[in-house]
């Protein structure tokens, strides 16, 4: 009898003792994966953050349809360098301080035409027989690196293959109109902003926009210079 209690309390103890090696291995697993799940969604937040703002040095890369004149629409294909920085206004994630446009235009060029530089483009446009630009200044430091003209646009025309700077006095009055998105970026996931997009309340359309923003006024002058240095 003696003999059979031991061994009921022996094979109590090795019971005993397998669970508790089973819960001990099972508390570490949990453990660890627990570890493993937080660091997951960690990664995702920061991931989903990233993406939500464009980056320091971001490029960002769209195709727009923009009117002429003559009646032509031409799609432009527009990249933009994203920087944080001060508009004048307020410190933002993403200020598109360089510019490039790309356009097929056969009458002007064979070969597709590039635009690059530090402004926002606000009109590409015809006028008897020649092509133009006219860009303004995202910040206060692109104002000073164009040596503060005034009015407050930089205005280019396309001859011999090239873009020529030129005075803002040659930009005939009839391309004053903005053909071009008025933001510096699109409204995020647009890859491809139609004429009837970009004119939507979401975008262009807005009912804020004052009529300086919609029209090239030679009469405004530049904030630029009253604002403290960059």
């Amino acid at each position: 009898m003696e003999s059979n209690l031991q061994g009921v309390i022996k094979i109590k103890d090795d019971f005993v003792s397998f669970y508790d090696v089973d819960l001990s291995i099972y508390k570490k697993w949990v453990e660890e994966s627990c570890v493993k799940l937080l660091l997951l969604i960690f990664i995702l937040l920061i991931t989903g953050c990233a993406s939500a703002s464009p980056k320091q040095g971001e490029f960002r890369e769209w195709q727009e349809e923009v009117k002429l004149n003559d009646g032509r629409v031409i799609v432009v294909t527009q990249k933009k360098k994203c920087s944080s920085g001060y508009t004048g206004k307020e410190q933002v994630a993403c200020i598109a301080r360089e510019t490039w446009l790309t356009m097929n235009l056969p009458d002007f060029s064979d070969q597709p035409i590039t635009w690059h530089e530090h402004l926002r483009a606000r009109v590409i446009n015809v006028d008897q027989g020649n092509l133009y630009i006219i860009g303004i200044f995202p910040t206060q430091r692109e104002y000073y690196l164009y040596q503060q003209p005034e009015p407050p646009f930089v205005a280019y025309r396309w001859e011999n293959n090239a873009w020529i700077r030129i005075p803002f006095e040659q930009v005939p009055e009839s391309i004053y109109d903005v053909n071009m998105l008025y933001e510096g970026i699109p409204p995020p996931g647009i890859k491809y902003l139609s004429l009837e997009k970009k004119a939507s309340k979401e975008v262009n359309g807005k009912p804020t926009y004052r009529p300086w923003v919609k029209r090239i006024d030679p009469k405004r002058k530049s904030n630029f210079n009253r604002i403290k240095s960059l």
